[in-house]
């Protein structure tokens, strides 16, 4: 049986002729960076941005307050209270966030109708329309007032015969 000899010379390099190959490629390198650029400096912000961003947090918050009231007055403030209140802020936020991003939109664009500004128009007609879901759902589940029977005891009189002005009292005629 003949035994096979597995180092072959002819396939294996010298640790010389590896170092001199990385010394090659090392030179090839540093003729082919380009000249380093000066990295801008981080500059402040420009005061027209300043300025936005306070008129975008301002108009957050009206947008919270307007959504809060017209909901109330639209839903009904009885309705409104049954929503759980995570459910409530979701909306609300999520709202406001939506209008401010609207605004955004149509600053920062020189068209006003464009592919962002629609998105954002979408989001709060889908909020909306989710608003007014949550609204009836609770609407259609709330507990029915049982007033069928009225209790109260009233009576009706009048102040003198002949007279036309009724009074409503709870103590006898005098």
């Amino acid at each position: 049986m003949q035994f096979v000899n597995l180092h072959k010379e002819h396939d294996t390099l010298s640790t010389k002729q590896v170092h001199e190959g990385l010394e090659e490629s090392k030179a090839e390198t540093a003729l082919s960076e380009p000249p380093a650029v000066a990295q801008p400096e981080i500059s402040q912000p420009v005061p027209e941005m300043f300025w936005l961003r306070w008129a975008y947090t301002l108009e957050f918050l009206v947008a919270i307050v307007a959504v809060i009231t017209l909901w109330g007055e639209v839903g009904g403030e009885v309705h409104l209270d049954l929503i759980p209140w995570y459910a409530k802020l979701a909306c609300i936020l999520g709202w406001s966030w939506c209008c401010v991003r609207l605004t955004a939109g149509f600053v920062e664009q020189k068209k006003v109708w464009t592919g962002r500004t629609i998105r954002w128009l979408f989001g709060i007609i889908l909020l909306t329309a989710v608003m007014g879901g949550i609204t009836y759902y609770y609407h259609l589940h709330e507990e029915p007032d049982d007033s069928g029977d009225d209790t109260t005891a009233n009576s009706v009189s009048t102040a003198a015969p002949g007279n036309c002005f009724y009074v409503a009292c709870n103590r006898p005629n005098s």
